[in-house]
């Protein structure tokens, strides 16, 4: 199969379109026919080298932590989902043709591959963040950077759990800014 990959840290020009061996899933995960793949922060600070003493990985390395696409493997331990299904979510190596996420949910009908494919991980930070505070309805949250992928689900997320929601936000991103 296809896939972005790099064999070697640096800027955007290490990354190249390789041929790998299709990955398949294993318990608790599903393979997808990967429709879109999200880009976030985290895969330009991966492949600039920036996190290699931290997070130590073998090379070449396939970029992406995020998916979305048409199940069609489905592992051990799976309930709930099966080989057809329309999914979201997180894993590695996402930039292929084929990726197995660990941590998935149906993808609603609403958003786009594109859309779906971008939501995962600022969506589960806000959750875990969330939930780390221990936050609870009536509650008044300040969310700094409401504004960007992270804060604006963060605000959702608190609205949606009946908390007061004060955001801030760069002027040139006030109009992002979540309203209740």
């Amino acid at each position: 199969m296809l896939a972005l990959s790099y064999v070697k840290y640096g800027d955007p020009s290490v990354l190249e379109l390789s041929h790998v061996p299709e990955p398949h899933a294993g318990p608790g995960q599903v393979r997808i026919a990967v429709r879109a793949a999200g880009v976030n922060p985290t895969d330009w600070k991966f492949r600039s080298g920036l996190l290699k003493d931290a997070f130590p990985m073998q090379l070449p390395r396939i970029v992406g932590f995020e998916a979305s696409g048409v199940v069609d493997e489905v592992g051990a331990g799976v309930d709930g989902v099966r080989v057809g299904d329309e999914v979201f979510g997180m894993g590695s190596a996402t930039t292929a043709e084929f990726a197995v996420l660990d941590h998935f949910t149906r993808k609603p009908d609403a958003l786009s591959w594109e859309q779906a494919a971008g939501v995962a991980l600022a969506a589960e930070t806000a959750l875990r963040g969330l939930e780390l505070l221990g936050v609870a309805s009536g509650q008044v949250l300040l969310v700094e950077g409401a504004a960007g992928g992270v804060g604006s689900a963060a605000a959702q997320f608190a609205i949606a759990r009946g908390l007061t929601v004060i955001g801030t936000a760069s002027e040139p991103n006030h109009e992002f800014r979540p309203r209740r």
